[in-house]
Order: C-alpha cells, then structure tokens, then sequence
C-alpha cells in the first residue's frame, strides 16, 4: 500500500502546523511507512479516514502518531563538548550571569529532551562541578509522551554512543542486570513535562542555560528563526543556548553573542 501524492501532502501539512517538523519528498517512505503501521494499528483500512480522526484528535491517537513520526536518536554525554564547556568554563558562566550565584539556583531547560539521557547528563555534570549551595533546577520537555514516559522511568540499556565516564557510571546509577538505572539523587533534579516547541512558552521565570541539540534541522528556515527569538527571550541575560554539530544561526537573524561553535549567549 502507497500513500497518493495528495494524501502524503496532507500529513505533511498537519506535521508542518503541529509540531514544525518539514516533512519534504525525501520522507515520504518513512511517512508512508509509520501511518501504515498505525492504520493496522487502529483497525483501520484508509490514510483518508485516519488523517481526519487526526485533525479532530487532540488527545490519544494524535499522540500516539506524535510518538511514532518524531525522532528519538539520544545516548548519554552526546557532542560533550557542551558538557566539557559547562566544567571547564564554570567561572565564565557564573561571571557573566550573576543572578545564578544572587539566588542561589541555575535553572536549566532540556527542550528536546528524548528518552531523558541530555537531562541527566546536564543533572550530573552541575551535580559534580556546580559550586556547593546551588540549587540545580532542570526542566525537560519533549513533544512526545511515550519518551517523557521513558525519561521518568530512567532505566537505561547503554550502548557505544553512551559515552559515560566510569566515574559517573558508578556513581549515579545501579545497574540491574543489563539495566542501568539513574540514581534519586540525579533524578530528583529533574522535572520532565510533554510540551511543543511549536507552542507559545509559558514560562514565567528565565533560563541560565537552553539545550536545543539537533531539534531545528526538521524544521524550515523561518520556523527555525522564530524559535531561536524564543529562547532569546526565554534566556537570562548571560544565559547560554546549546545547539547541535549540525546545527548553526549562520545566515539567520538572531540577538545571540557568538561564544564558540554551537554555543551562544544572550547579553543586553
């Protein structure tokens, strides 16, 4: 069974206005693929039908196809360069963003957080570097429920892209078998919330420090520049985005100082 030019547009477009995903030509097999599997899935015969149970669906079939359609490729210390920068250049963070020290909290955001490994991560590394006093607040959101659930479960089959030091290994986690399972202490500053990025932020308060790692390149190029004025706006002055090796503002208007490769600040 082949989806019809028409048909694949059409779910193409309600990605696109959702969640900001660009769907193009490239993704029509793997598109074709995932609303086959949950037609049979859901009893049902014709994509037609599923995509206008979709448009009304708010709640249980629309996540469970948010589920299925969005990426969830993470491990543990991913591109940790970001994290060795936290370690290295704690003094430069500290002295470009006082409030983190007036207060006595950092406030950070894994936005695009998967099944949890970014969010821990970030959790041990301020756990192990941060001055003592500080209170470590960590928000992690991702559009998908089915991940978020993962995340608060924190159990862990690790594989060659979990790059974990053996100090970290031993620890803040207890392993179960094959199970690696993150330690209270670490879980505990972490809050994990299902939220889309295409929504408008709710926040009250400002962020020290945006993890947005390899999310922007599904979306298109105005899509992109509308969320980077988000996270400016969302960010402590002194405040650090993180963005992903393949990812760069080159090109895109943004308020940003650049600081070093995938590294920006808000200063003003």
């Amino acid at each position: 069974m082949k989806l019809t030019q028409a048909q694949f547009e059409k779910f193409s477009i309600l990605v696109k206005e959702r969640l900001g995903i660009h769907l193009n030509e490239s993704k029509r097999e793997m598109v074709q693929s995932k609303v086959f599997k949950l037609l049979t899935k859901e009893g049902l015969t014709c994509p037609d039908e599923y995509y206008k149970i979709l448009i009304k669906d708010r709640s249980t079939l629309w996540s469970t196809f948010v589920d299925e359609i969005t990426i969830h490729k993470t491990n543990f210390f991913r591109e940790d360069n970001h994290f060795n920068f936290i370690k290295e250049k704690l003094d430069f963070i500290l002295k470009n963003n006082p409030e983190i020290l007036k207060n006595s909290e950092i406030k950070v955001w894994s936005s695009a957080c998967s099944t949890g490994d970014e969010a821990y991560t970030i959790a041990m590394v301020l756990k192990e570097y941060i001055p003592p006093g500080i209170n470590i607040k960590i928000l992690a959101t991702d559009v998908s429920s089915l991940v978020i659930q993962e995340a608060q479960e924190a159990e862990y089959l690790l594989d060659q892209g979990d790059l974990i030091n053996p100090y970290f290994l031993n620890k803040y986690f207890k392993k179960f078998d094959n199970i690696y399972k993150v330690s209270d202490t670490i879980k505990s500053l972490v809050t994990f919330r299902t939220f889309n990025l295409m929504e408008p932020f709710p926040f009250k308060n400002k962020f020290d420090i945006i993890f947005c790692r390899n999310v922007m390149i599904y979306f298109d190029f105005p899509t992109q520049e509308e969320l980077i004025k988000k996270f400016y706006n969302t960010l402590a002055t002194g405040g650090l985005l993180f963005i992903g090796h393949s990812e760069s503002l080159t090109q895109k208007q943004y308020k940003f100082d650049y600081i070093q490769p995938t590294i920006y600040m808000r200063k003003d």
